[in-house]
């Protein structure tokens, strides 16, 4: 990160032509920190044009999935059995590869990190190459990493566990702490997989770590690297323009308003879209976003009633409604976010329908990873949001109805985690949509289309439901607390009207979509029964 004052002796001696409020402008946009984007390249990603053309890359590429490939499925503790076998017949074209490559004028060594903490302790290395198996799944997904050391003989790296490819380069599959040989059961299924793009940065910048980890769809038949976003970040653009600290826009727990009305009564959305950075959260998790807010918005949902919290940025819908800006976040606060969704659940009379919405990065414990705020590559526990948390911040919600859709890799442990409720525990009435179970990957848009693509004005959500059952790639699951609570609407109306006429269909609408006035004596008689 370049500050103002770092570059004032180099604006004046290359811009003296400048007038001053130019350098300023320069400056400013200069000093702000941009997000490392991940970058599809063909020249080198920002390395030199030696290190994108050396050779040794694509000859890395091929013995790194020749050495996936030939490992004995049913002994491996790496990746589940399942995975291994996958990967011998994967097409290459259907894989991406990621290259950290050496570089021959300093001899950069690099160190790298992934958000579970699992290769804290895998040292220093000449160069790092990363295949991504299943570029169609949601992170937390399977990747292998390897590393190359340059300059060993060949018991060294056999020393190291790696494989000798001549001409002193040693190629090693990295593996977490205590996994090697470890025996897989039920209980710790995937634990021992890495399912995550690393950080990887070079060992002079562990203060401030840069990505030097980049797509490279000009290795081998190797695929297209994933569309990534292009939109700015504001979140740490503001913080850096406004005080240089990338947690000086920091949302406090009171600043997203949930808007409860007196004698009314809404239906509310929370839509929830981390990211983790710029690597995991592609394209096509904007556009999931920019999908469900057009379907809630379809079906009643007004605007101040849905808070959408993504990624790095607060502006991800703004070309999409008017004024909607003001009721969009960064997930960056995860207290903000927590603080939002109790508020509403525990106000009387502000949600008639809640409908969460989750599209997040998670581990295979169900936690959602929301945003690496610190930009150290290691997820905290004010960067993440667990499945327990979001139970407590709907425990005894007072909405009627309460419908969370949760379209990410290993949702099914929030499923198992209200399925685990003891019946002294504080009640749920949640309904849970899940993409699969729980060491099930989720994969691209397939739950999320079916619910922006459904019939909300006659489908009851459990007929959406039945409807993608046995369609989608993973085992998606619904939870029911309590028996036929699902048998609504997503706005709460009633259901499977085909049979009525347009006018009785339009007033259902009228009757149950947005927001309904409430008389004095049912708000009264719902505040005295909660407990206000």
């Amino acid at each position: 990160m370049w500050h103002l004052s770092h570059q004032s002796g180099w604006i004046k001696s290359s811009f003296m032509c400048l007038s001053i409020v130019q350098v300023l402008s320069y400056g400013l946009r200069s000093s702000a920190y941009r997000p490392e984007s991940p970058t599809t390249s063909k020249t080198g990603g920002g390395f030199s044009d030696w290190a994108s053309r050396d050779p040794r890359l694509g000859k890395w590429a091929r013995e790194a999935l020749s050495y996936a490939r030939g490992l004995d499925c049913d002994t491996v503790s790496l990746m589940a059995a399942a995975d291994c076998r996958r990967i011998k017949n994967i097409p290459e074209e259907d894989m991406n590869v990621y290259v950290a490559p050496p570089r021959a004028q300093d001899r950069t060594k690099y160190s790298l990190i992934v958000p579970d903490g699992g290769l804290r302790l895998s040292g220093v290395h000449d160069a790092v190459l990363v295949i991504d198996p299943y570029p169609k799944a949601n992170f937390g997904h399977l990747v292998l990493i390897y590393f190359i050391d340059l300059g060993i003989d060949r018991d060294e790296c056999a020393e190291q566990n790696g494989s000798y490819l001549g001409h002193g380069e040693c190629l090693q599959l990295a593996e977490k702490q205590r996994c090697r040989n470890r025996l897989r059961t039920r209980s710790n299924h995937r634990q021992c997989d890495i399912n995550f793009i690393p950080l990887v940065y070079r060992v002079q910048d562990r203060i401030k770590k840069q990505q030097r980890l980049v797509c490279r769809d000009d290795i081998g038949s190797f695929g297209a690297c994933p569309i990534y976003r292009t939109d700015p970040a504001n979140y740490t653009l503001q913080c850096e323009l406004e005080a240089n600290s990338p947690r000086c826009n920091e949302l406090g727990p009171r600043q997203v308003r949930a808007r409860c009305k007196f004698y009314e009564i809404c239906d509310q959305a929370v839509l929830i879209s981390g990211g983790w950075n710029r690597h995991t959260n592609i394209q096509r998790h904007a556009d999931n976003v920019r999908n469900v807010y057009t379907m809630l918005r379809n079906n009643g949902f007004k605007k101040p009633h849905i808070k959408t919290f993504f990624a790095d940025s607060g502006d991800i819908l703004d070309d999409l409604d008017k004024d909607v800006g003001k009721h969009t976040y960064p997930a960056t606060s995860k207290y903000g976010i927590r603080n939002h969704i109790s508020t509403i659940c525990h106000e009387a009379n502000c949600a008639d329908t809640l409908f969460i919405y989750m599209n997040n990065p998670a581990l295979t414990d169900g936690t959602s990873l929301l945003w690496d705020r610190d930009q150290d590559g290691l997820a905290t526990s004010d960067e993440t949001y667990s499945p327990d948390e979001l139970l407590e911040d709907l425990a005894d919600c007072t909405a009627k109805h309460v419908y969370v859709v949760a379209d990410q890799s290993f949702s099914g442990r929030l499923a198992d985690s209200v399925a685990a409720l003891e019946p002294t525990d504080t009640r749920q009435h949640s309904i849970i949509f899940t993409s699969g179970s729980k060491h099930d990957y989720s994969w691209g848009s397939e739950l999320t289309d079916e619910w922006v693509y459904a019939n909300h004005s006659e489908q009851c959500v459990t007929g959406i439901y039945e409807s993608y059952q046995d369609s989608l790639t993973s085992s998606p699951r619904m939870l029911e607390e309590v028996p036929n609570s699902a048998n609504t609407t997503i706005f709460g109306g009633p259901c499977d009207q085909q049979g009525q006429g347009t006018y009785q269909r339009e007033d259902s609408r009228n009757a149950y979509m947005g927001c309904q006035n409430l008389p004095a004596s049912k708000w009264f008689g719902r505040k005295r029964r909660a407990g206000k």
